[in-house]
């Protein structure tokens, strides 16, 4: 299992991804741009709801951010646009492989942290192995517990030996 870094990066960039290419390429600015409005408009009429609560799950996120989360988010998502397309789609899939649960489990898990413990976990993690950083990982509760086995029904009735 990748880091959880690479996880929340994957997770940012896949949501902000989609949300960028509804937004026009143009370099002019926003308010120049004949019909952006209606352009952007038209694009979110044609997702569906899942894609919505997707997007708006994704600015919630935005605009909880601290300006220097918002500006390491917008190197490293230049970073993915200078990119081979094809390690991207790797990377997503590797990111997609991981149930949902668990996703939103090491998201939460890492939101709670204060900015500082993120930029030193982020430091710690950089420093360390792939089999190190799983470790650490695991060790400090990233990963949800393990399901509990449901219990069947009651236990059979045994008559007592003698």
């Amino acid at each position: 299992m990748k880091t959880y870094i690479k996880l929340a990066l994957l997770f940012l960039c896949s949501a902000t991804v989609s949300f960028t290419g509804l937004m026009a390429q143009e370099t002019a600015p926003r308010a120049e741009q004949p019909g952006h409005e209606t352009r952007l408009l038209q694009n979110l009429l044609q997702m569906d709801s899942d894609e919505l609560a997707s997007l708006r799950q994704t600015i919630e996120r935005i605009e909880k951010m601290t300006p220097e989360e918002k500006k390491l988010l917008r190197k490293r998502i230049g970073t993915m646009h200078e990119m081979d397309p094809t390690r991207i789609k790797a990377m997503r899939e590797k990111y997609e492989a991981i149930p949902q649960a668990t996703r939103e489990a090491m998201r939460q898990r890492w939101m709670e942290m204060t900015p500082e413990d993120r930029r030193a976990w982020r430091q710690k993690l950089r420093e360390m192995s792939p089999e190190e950083r799983n470790a650490a990982i695991e060790e400090e509760g990233f990963l949800p517990p393990p399901p509990r086995k449901e219990k069947k029904g009651p236990k059979p009735y045994r008559e007592a030996q003698d």
